[in-house]
């Protein structure tokens, strides 16, 4: 079989994640745990909103005390799902696609750094939800993509029902989509206009750079 795996926020809708102001908040919150968790303030400066995530997950070695600021940041991310999602619209042409690979008999999965309820509230509204055979949110991993945690998860649901996987691909809009797919092995496709500039994008050397999501459609149709 073959398999596509989709991000949802850039790729399947527009990107409308307010990211400075995510982060800032978060960084701010964390300004009244740094001593006590043992956070550096220039390491949090650094890093964007999932790679701050997974920072947290990592470093913070006392369980109640990571649960507790990882649980004070994802109510900040949640607060940002609700907010984009607001303002999400379907590119055109998603379902037709993603109807077009089922009817081929491709597997097609969501691995999406969006929490759940703003991904099942947006799969629903826009009668996508039916089409993937398995979703990947926020609040199923503890390390968001780059990670491929996401990805080993969408490995086991096929594994588990005997489903041999003979040819997959990415599609993302970023670069932490390029290194996830990276992690992975697997090829990806990179639409412009997403989370990250054209320039960065292409010093990361996706295997597909395209313009539109029509595009993406030609790819994955002439395998």
């Amino acid at each position: 079989m073959k398999l596509a795996i989709f991000d949802f926020e850039g790729t399947l809708v527009d990107f409308q994640w307010q990211l400075a102001a995510a982060q800032e908040e978060v960084r701010g919150l964390l300004e009244g745990w740094l001593d006590r968790a043992g956070l550096d303030r220039q390491e949090l400066a650094g890093l964007d909103y999932c790679r701050l995530y997974n920072h947290l997950q990592r470093r913070l070695t006392d369980p109640n005390l990571r649960a507790e600021i990882v649980g004070r940041v994802a109510a900040v991310y949640d607060r940002y799902d609700a907010d984009a999602a607001g303002r999400w619209r379907l590119y055109p042409g998603v379902g037709e696609l993603l109807t077009a690979l089922r009817e081929r008999g491709w597997g097609l999965a969501l691995d999406s750094n969006v929490g759940r309820r703003a991904l099942d509230q947006m799969l629903a509204r826009f009668s996508l939800a039916s089409l993937f055979d398995v979703t990947v949110s926020r609040n199923e991993v503890t390390l968001l993509k780059p990670a491929a945690e996401g990805l080993d998860l969408i490995r086991a649901y096929y594994r588990q029902r005997e489903v041999a996987v003979d040819r997959a691909f990415m599609v993302g809009d970023s670069v932490t989509d390029i290194e996830t797919a990276r992690q992975a092995g697997i090829p990806v496709i990179i639409l412009k206009h997403g989370e990250d500039r054209t320039s960065r994008l292409r010093r990361h050397a996706p295997d597909y750079l395209v313009d539109r999501f029509a595009e993406v459609g030609k790819i994955l149709l002439a395998e």
